[in-house]
């Protein structure tokens, strides 16, 4: 979503941010919303199915499993229309609207895994509706928790777990039951999914603590909560340096799996097509997550008030104005169309934790680095190395002889 197809293991997630009028009440609002969805309490069943959805949504299911509104097979030459609609798809950086709305997450969005210059695999986002033949219909609550939380399958299998999946299995147990009925509630959409193509076995999540139910907000407490068992800030925001996770520091070309997003205009829209990007774009450009460092304890950004950051990841504002001083926007990679649908509560303590880490010095280019027509030099941008022929080949493309 990511959204969405990565041959890096991406996570498609963020923060949340408040409209104009929403921070004017903000703090009756956040008194008020103590006691809303994701609250802690085991509630009945309206108030289990409500949390789920609301899960669902900042956890953002759709973006990986709903697949593009696009024919099964791509447009006849003469039918240009069509033609210039799947342009359209792959070039416009608002990848939201193509998602197919009647098809939530029936699943089958390839996500194409470079390993290494010799080792990849192609995996399929699953149906999770409750279709019997195709989804999860013959599913329990209680299967769905366990693949949520390990990857472990009804039928023996496991899945290739990345994130956010990764993420679940530090869900308190209230929510994950929360998540599992309203995964069970959708409307079954019949979607098979093609089998998936890896150069080894998956293995199953090691279980993790984790509580019966969740912290309530707004609070550090549920902060930290959201952050690991939901929400990816620090999956899009970080980079591995020797092997170590920076956190919060932003993305780095050290690190071609977190932090970077690869965007153009060749994004796979169905089952067999190859492309390098992960999002769609006017041309090839590499994206990294920003360090949010800056806007903690002594960060040159400090100045920056919780509830501009909360606007930034409900409203898709950034902190910082253009060169005339105008509003700015963020890339649509930052999913605030999904985080707009976040509390109060739970976007406050967000940007509230984001306002006590300690500044990192580490400079990240801001706005995409674009490479034009050349997909090698964004590949090499991402990946440190010219592509080789199997790079090639798993990308659709061509190299000089």
């Amino acid at each position: 979503m990511a959204s969405r197809r990565a041959a890096f293991v991406v996570a498609l997630t963020g923060l949340a941010a408040l409209g104009v009028g929403l921070l004017a009440g903000s703090a009756g609002s956040l008194r008020a919303e103590r006691s809303d969805p994701a609250a802690g309490a085991r509630p009945a069943a309206a108030d289990l199915l409500a949390r789920g959805r609301y899960l669902a949504t900042i956890g953002v299911c759709e973006a990986c499993h709903t697949p593009p509104k696009v024919p099964a097979q791509p447009p006849p030459p003469g039918d240009e229309q069509e033609i210039a609609r799947e342009r359209d798809f792959r070039t416009n950086p608002d990848w939201k609207q193509y998602l197919d709305e009647t098809r939530v997450d029936a699943g089958g969005v390839p996500f194409i895994l470079r390993f290494s210059p010799t080792s990849s695999g192609v995996v399929y986002s699953r149906n999770i509706t409750p279709d019997v033949a195709t989804g999860i219909g013959r599913w329990s609550v209680e299967d769905i928790v366990k693949a949520l939380r390990t990857g472990e399958t009804p039928d023996g299998r496991v899945l290739f777990l990345f994130a956010p999946h990764t993420f679940f299995a530090h869900l308190a147990d209230s929510d994950a039951r929360a998540l599992a009925v309203y995964l069970k509630s959708l409307p079954p959409v019949s979607n098979r999914i093609p089998d998936r193509q890896l150069p080894f076995p998956p293995q199953p999540a090691a279980p993790v603590p984790h509580p019966a139910d969740p912290p309530t907000g707004p609070s550090p407490a549920r902060a930290e909560y959201l952050l690991a068992a939901v929400v990816g800030c620090k999956e899009c925001h970080s980079h591995h340096e020797n092997g170590v996770l920076r956190e919060f520091t932003g993305g780095d070309p050290k690190d071609a799996f977190v932090g970077v997003f690869r965007l153009g205009p060749d994004l796979p829209l169905r089952t067999g097509e190859k492309g390098l990007a992960a999002f769609p774009y006017p041309g090839n450009a590499v994206l990294y997550g920003g360090n949010l460092t800056k806007f903690g304890v002594d960060g040159p950004s400090r100045d920056t008030s919780v509830f501009e950051l909360m606007r930034a990841m409900r409203r898709g504002i950034a902190v910082e104005p253009d060169q005339y001083g105008r509003p700015r926007p963020l890339e649509h990679i930052m999913l605030w169309q999904f985080y707009s649908q976040m509390s109060a509560s739970d976007a406050y303590s967000i940007a509230s934790l984001v306002k006590r880490l300690h500044y990192v010095p580490h400079d990240v280019p801001q706005g995409p680095i674009r490479f034009g027509d050349d997909w090698r030099a964004a590949f090499k941008q991402v990946y440190g190395n010219e592509p080789s022929q199997h790079d090639a080949e798993i990308f659709g493309k061509t190299l000089p002889k």
